[in-house]
């Protein structure tokens, strides 16, 4: 039934386009600053500003989202995210810091309106128990988008001139905004015309809902980490004395995500999806803890694929506690919200990851962020035992009011 839908498989083609075109286009910018900045911290700056100005957008992005017709909002950010590579080829005349901040604050305020719509989008055109297998199809997707456009940007970024590469980006741009006209997506119920649609609505309800928020503390963790994994992997690589160490690590997680995707609903299952997502960071903390053999090339690339092995299964577990807890009409604005934290985890992790990698060298930081992780999963496996939460995949859980 999932395949059979078309706007889902219409969403998911655009996914693998886009998805492929932006990891083009990440390639190319990391490539473009490593022969213009020496400094881990000074990179991480450029980067973080574009995740401020979306992390500014967001609370704006969810209440349009829960507004307006969510397929026009996902075809007017995709034609604002096709002019952030045309803003790359004067950064590239001049070999300009300022036009490629501005390429990124272009990109990532698009982001902020487009990623939250898709995921609020999914409850409205799938049955609820066809949403742990759609978002494990949805990270899947994007796994392999990521796989193609690293491993295509790998090779060109050595090949062909930077300008090219931005032009394979706007291509992709191109085609996702196309394939975005065809897609239906239901509106959600409506709201009285009179009520005003509240951006801190969303707050007060995650605040009220453990399991929401044992859901939001879990994933904050691990996009800290994630945050940050770009600077790691051009550590890892310039440690070792291997450029191509880069796409094999892309490739390890990538390949591990694809396998544990198609598992993840069958191993899954009927379980507690809240429990999982809590011991999930105990897997977590030992694939950090395998990174921090940072001049073994067999340890680091086994622990990257361990990792991604256990992210198959840890956000489609968490995107479904949130689309099963919240009503239609909010979810807008809670992705957006959920978006929101996890550019501010981006900014954050940035800003730290460039610093300890200065200061304490890429083992130690890899060190502190496994300890860091495996007491937060100590943490939360009390709280949730001591408050009895339970979401399942099949069950029909009452959504936040």
């Amino acid at each position: 039934m999932l395949w059979k839908n078309r706007t889902f498989l219409l969403l998911m083609t655009g996914e693998v386009i886009a998805g492929a075109g932006m990891w083009i286009f990440i390639i190319a910018n990391l490539h473009f600053m490593q022969g213009l900045i020496p400094s881990d911290t000074l990179k991480a700056l450029v980067l973080m500003c574009g995740l401020a100005a979306s992390i500014l957008l967001s609370p704006k992005a969810g209440v349009v989202i829960d507004t307006y017709d969510k397929r026009k909002v996902m075809i007017y950010s995709s034609w604002v995210r096709f002019l952030s590579p045309i803003l790359m080829f004067p950064a590239l005349a001049y070999d300009s810091l300022l036009w490629m901040i501005v390429a990124l604050v272009v990109m990532q305020s698009s982001a902020a309106f487009y990623f939250p719509t898709i995921q609020s989008s999914l409850p409205a055109i799938l049955s609820k128990d066809e949403l742990l297998k759609a978002n494990s199809a949805y990270l899947n997707i994007s796994t392999l988008s990521r796989i193609c456009g690293t491993a295509v940007g790998g090779i060109l970024v050595v090949s062909v001139e930077l300008f090219q590469l931005y032009l394979f980006s706007m291509v992709a741009y191109a085609a996702l905004a196309i394939i975005t006209f065809f897609v239906h997506i239901p509106n959600a119920p409506a709201r009285n015309s009179k009520e005003k649609v509240e951006f801190r609505e969303v707050l007060t309800i995650s605040r009220k809902d453990p399991a929401v928020m044992v859901g939001l503390v879990n994933t904050g963790l691990i996009t800290l980490f994630l945050g940050g994994v770009n600077l790691m992997i051009l550590n890892f690589s310039e440690i070792q004395g291997e450029p191509q160490l880069m796409g094999w690590i892309f490739a390890a997680e990538g390949i591990s995500i694809l396998i544990g995707g198609i598992l993840a609903k069958r191993w899954v299952g009927s379980r507690n999806l809240v429990a999982a997502s809590t011991l999930m960071l105990f897997f977590f903390s030992v694939s950090q803890y395998g990174m921090s053999f940072v001049e073994s090339r067999t340890m680091v690339l086994t622990s990257f694929a361990f990792f991604g092995f256990i992210v198959a299964f840890f956000f489609p577990v968490t995107t479904t506690i949130f689309q099963k807890r919240l009503a239609p009409n909010q979810q807008g604005r809670f992705f957006s919200f959920k978006s929101m934290l996890d550019r501010c985890f981006f900014l954050i992790a940035l800003g730290i990851t460039g610093v300890c990698l200065d200061l304490l060298g890429l083992a130690g930081y890899l060190l502190c962020v496994g300890t860091a992780t495996l007491l937060a999963g100590i943490l939360t496996l009390f709280y949730s035992r001591r408050h009895k939460l339970d979401v399942r995949a099949d069950d029909d859980s009452p959504a936040a009011a």
